[in-house]
């Protein structure tokens, strides 16, 4: 998931860990590289990711965020992924690389 896509309209102290997502990412249309594969780095060296779907918010957002919140995770929800190596990933800075595409990107 994006920054960029948390539902502060909804609830300006909407944070991560309510959004039940795992990484939060600054700047990068994550959901465009659905059927990619990429790399994460946070020092440790690069984590690879399989970028397999995107992550469609639950009714429990309303719950949590407040009402609308569902609604509005739509389509910028986040994607789902397979990492395919062991690594470390920290909170903190990270350098974010495409490794592959799928054909026709």
């Amino acid at each position: 998931m994006t920054e960029e896509g948390l539902p502060v309209a909804v609830d300006p102290a909407t944070d991560l860990c309510q959004t039940r997502r795992n990484i939060l990412l600054r700047g990068v249309d994550i959901d465009s590289y659905v059927g990619w594969t990429i790399e994460l780095d946070t020092g440790d060296g690069p984590v690879a990711l399989a970028v397999n779907r995107a992550a469609r918010p639950c009714a429990w957002m309303d719950a949590v965020i407040g009402p609308g919140a569902q609604r509005a995770l739509r389509a910028r929800g986040g994607v789902r992924c397979t990492p395919l190596i062991d690594g470390v990933i920290r909170v903190g800075r990270a350098s974010f690389r495409v490794t592959e595409g799928t054909a026709g990107h």
